[in-house]
């Protein structure tokens, strides 16, 4: 499983224009970062498909992630539905360890490109 560490206020894509099932580029985030956006854009006349957004302790760990819940007090919502030529974004704040954005149910009738942006304050 690929992945890489995360730079404070740089953008990551995690998901790049992909459509079949899979878990995408697994980030590693520095603890000095803790506001969290994910930014999940469908591409094309996408009917369907679903991306959730996942974490771990260990960007390496082979079991079932967690999938991450917003802690805003207006939260989103995680799974991500895709929508066609719409970008949604899901946002989180606090200390992670490693993330990633798995297409949970395939991208039918286009793709989906997922972008992580962190900041520390």
């Amino acid at each position: 499983m690929p992945f890489k560490a995360a730079q404070r206020g740089v953008n990551c894509i995690m998901q790049d224009a992909q459509a079949a099932l899979g878990d995408g580029l697994t980030l590693c985030i520095p603890s000095t970062i803790i506001h969290h956006c994910f930014y999940v854009k469908g591409n094309g006349a996408v009917s369907s498909g679903v991306v959730t957004i996942e974490t771990a302790s260990d960007p390496e760990f082979t079991g079932d992630w967690a999938p991450l819940v917003s802690n805003l007090t207006v939260p989103t919502a995680n799974p991500i539905t895709v929508v066609a030529t719409d970008e949604d974004i899901f946002v989180y704040q606090g200390v992670l360890a490693a993330v990633r954005a798995r297409i949970s149910t395939a991208i039918v009738g286009g793709t989906v490109t997922v972008a992580y942006r962190g900041h520390t304050h």
